[in-house]
């Protein structure tokens, strides 16, 4: 783990790097939400763990050349990847990470166990509409995402209720929400990831099927301002994306989330 993830959790009630642990059982930590398959990943080598992981992120989430290059581009700068038990404040339980650090302590990502499949059934009976494929299939990898303190992509479970929160911020807004000349219904968008301190979201838009799945506009909490998606040129200078996967590859790649 690089010093910059070590920093941010010293932070922490308490916490461990599993991979540092040499001698440990699994019965110890059967009781915590740690997945068997990633205690025995913090058995492996740093890099057999970076390398399963790429593979398991690679196989498990859709083909696409450009996209997958651009994820083994992300994998090919990481340092290290640990498994880490953290409490944050008294009273929580011990709770399982997988932190992405970044070579030359630059930033890490971390990540939070695979999304139960109860819980995806559940969330999309909620909101009454099919969510992107791709999104869901790297759930089953991290159900909960995000760079640095912040776990901006948030879980599955917390979807409806951030898009309620998000649609009444909106209805307070006299203006009409507008994609360019387009007007925008706000019971459209779909929270699924919320940039912290900015008041930003990057939404799934249930009337905007670029392709074969549905695409994900950026959203401004503070002006009301989202992507136009009118032209397909601008869509990525315009943070609009046809799925979830060209939007994820390009958020591990660093990008900006403003307008």
């Amino acid at each position: 783990m690089n010093e910059l993830a070590r920093q941010f959790f010293k932070d922490f009630k308490q916490f461990r790097i599993l991979n540092d642990e040499k001698e440990l059982n699994w019965n110890s930590l059967s009781s915590t939400d740690l997945p068997r398959s990633w205690f025995e990943l913090s058995r492996l080598s740093a890099s057999d763990r970076i390398s399963f992981v790429r593979d398991t992120w690679l196989n498990q989430l859709p083909f696409d050349p450009v996209i997958h290059e651009k994820l083994a581009s992300f994998f090919s700068v990481l340092e290290e990847i640990s498994i880490v038990l953290g409490q944050e404040k008294e009273g929580q339980p011990l709770s399982a990470e997988m932190v992405y650090s970044l070579a030359e302590n630059r930033s890490f990502f971390r990540g939070l166990p695979p999304v139960d499949s109860d819980e995806t059934f559940s969330s999309q009976e909620e909101l009454g509409v099919s969510l992107p494929r791709d999104y869901f299939l790297f759930l089953q990898i991290h159900n909960g995402f995000g760079k640095l303190s912040s776990l901006g992509l948030f879980p599955c479970e917390n979807i409806a209720d951030m898009k309620r929160i998000v649609l009444e911020m909106l209805l307070e807004n006299r203006e009409p929400l507008r994609s360019g000349l387009q007007r925008v219904d706000p019971d459209s968008l779909i929270p699924f990831y919320e940039e912290e301190g900015l008041l930003a979201f990057q939404c799934f838009f249930t009337d905007w099927y670029p392709g074969n799945e549905m695409g994900n506009i950026y959203l401004s909490g503070i002006d009301y301002k989202i992507s136009d998606t009118s032209d397909w040129k601008s869509w990525r200078e315009n943070l609009a994306f046809p799925t979830f996967l060209e939007w994820l590859s390009e958020y591990l790649q660093g990008m900006s989330l403003s307008l």
